[in-house]
């Protein structure tokens, strides 16, 4: 009857844990390039953070990054994408695309200009500032 009262009481102090919990919210230090392929006149990018907020447990998110704040979904592989959203009253349609890992993400940020017309897109690799990510699908 002991050893079960202890092993209780073990339990409940929480001496197992359970299955991990996605959790990718935080803030990452963002570098930012050009990819080619572009047909847009010189469009100008540069580093910013990006701040990604999620819910442990949620498959939704949101991302800001340079002012502008995206919301999208991630999967417990840590893949994520946010649907075309328009930004600067319009003037552009940006998505995104990526993949959380344990210490930040990468992803593909795709910009359509409305005028003049063109696309481009952009690569971001993130760094993420403080403790890792945790998702059930990370190998």
């Amino acid at each position: 009857m002991r050893r079960i009262a202890l092993c209780l009481l073990w339990l409940g102090c929480g001496g197992m844990s359970g299955p991990e919990q996605l959790s990718v919210g935080g803030t990452y230090d963002t570098a930012v390039s050009l990819l080619p392929g572009n047909n847009c006149s010189s469009p100008q990018v540069q580093n910013n953070p990006t701040t990604v907020t999620q819910s442990p447990g949620a498959t939704s998110l949101s991302l800001t990054h340079a002012g502008v704040t995206y919301a999208g979904t991630v999967d417990m592989s840590g893949a994520f994408s946010v649907p075309a959203t328009p930004v600067s009253n319009g003037a552009y349609q940006i998505s995104i695309a990526g993949q959380f890992n344990a210490t930040g993400f990468t992803a593909t940020v795709h910009v359509a200009q409305q005028a003049p017309a063109c696309q481009y897109d952009v690569g971001w690799v993130g760094s993420k500032q403080g403790p890792p990510n945790t998702y059930p699908g990370y190998p």
